[in-house]
């Protein structure tokens, strides 16, 4: 098993042999971790979307519809980015679309790979333990913000590949492991003066992020298959 990790969005077209691989796409703050949690309220699926007008499309034909810019809920939508917005009231048993700044384009860069997973610290051991049994190479694809790298997404694939170390790892993921074996005790407090902690902390956000930053709450990986979010099948 060899894992690479993607520091931004402008550095995967490095990636080769990507039907062979299993891609796992990084958005702590707040995509991927509202991705697991809307599966985790009991959603059939989270159906990803690049652009806000085909989002539109999908509310005009009476689907649930979440998404944010920059940060903001676009007006109109049903939900923002927020993991507390999809509750199981709302989400039970149905196809939840969403867009977002930077995870949704990640999602739709990724669909060639062999497989393609959602991450989060929410979800992380159930991701890894997924990982092993597949014994494929791994890409962890951090969303970053606007194409620049962040630390919480970097963190992430430090945090899964301490957790495999019998893999071979790049040096950008050696990185991002010696990154999260040195704060991992207490990731919230490491995420503090960093760029997206304070553009959310901006909007009154912080219980989202001490939500994105908790481990291990939620054992199901989300699993990308024709152009669907799913449960994927956890041995």
């Amino acid at each position: 098993m060899k894992i690479e990790t993607v520091l931004s969005p402008s550095l995967f077209h490095q990636i080769t042999d990507l039907d062979k691989k299993a891609v796992v796409v990084i958005d702590i703050l707040r995509a991927t971790s509202t991705i697991v949690t809307i599966l985790n309220n009991g959603a059939k699926s989270v159906i990803p979307v690049m652009e806000e007008d085909e989002a539109r499309a999908y509310k005009g034909k009476g689907f649930l519809v979440g998404g944010e810019r920059g940060g903001e809920t676009i007006p109109g939508f049903d939900f923002g980015n927020s993991p507390f917005h999809y509750s199981t009231e709302l989400v039970d048993n149905k196809d939840v679309i969403l867009t977002t700044t930077n995870g949704t384009k990640c999602l739709e860069m990724s669909k060639n790979a062999k497989y393609v997973f959602t991450g989060a610290f929410l979800n992380l051991n159930a991701l890894v333990a997924h990982l092993k049994m597949l014994n494929l190479d791994i890409v962890l694809f951090c969303a970053g913000w606007k194409d620049k790298v962040n630390l919480e997404d970097s963190l992430f694939a430090g945090a899964v590949a301490a957790l495999l170390p019998e893999a071979e790892i790049d040096d950008s993921t050696l990185l991002c492991k010696h990154s999260y074996t040195s704060c991992s005790s207490n990731i919230f407090s490491a995420l503090q003066g960093s760029n997206h902690f304070l553009r959310l902390a901006g909007k009154g956000v912080i219980k989202d992020i001490e939500y994105c930053c908790k481990l291990n709450e939620i054992n199901l990986v989300p699993e990308l298959r024709k152009e669907k979010l799913v449960a994927a099948n956890l041995i």
